[in-house]
């Protein structure tokens, strides 16, 4: 009994010691809101800029009243964010985006910004 109690206190403290070397990949987290006054039936785009090929942006959080409301990558890594709202909507109306970089390839992204939109949409 007390030989077996021995070893798993062993095997406890080399699990322990191994899960508290590994390398702590911190994550840079950042969040903006842009509020946007655009008539009814008006597109707006937001530049997102240059991405790599492992990065990228993504909709957290849907639009509620929209015809479009895309992300594309276009000329070889540039992101842009469109939107239109549903044909003659007078209101508001609210997208989150997520833009995630410095992806090595290998793992996920350090750096995310959420980027929400809040727009006013007028006659």
């Amino acid at each position: 009994m007390k030989n077996a109690f021995t070893i798993l206190t062993f095997i406890l403290s080399i699990l322990t010691l191994t899960h508290s070397c590994k390398k702590d990949k911190s994550i840079d987290s950042t969040k903006t809101t842009i509020n946007v006054s655009i008539m009814s039936n008006e597109t707006y785009q937001y530049d997102f800029g240059e991405f790599g090929d492992e990065e990228g942006v993504s909709i957290s959080i849907q639009a509620s009243y929209f015809k479009v409301s895309k992300v594309e990558r276009v000329n070889y890594g540039k992101m842009i964010y469109t939107y239109t709202p549903t044909q003659n909507y007078v209101g508001t109306d609210e997208v989150e985006l997520k833009a995630e970089r410095s992806s090595d390839g290998a793992g996920p992204s350090d750096k995310i910004t959420i980027v929400v939109i809040k727009f006013t949409i007028t006659n």
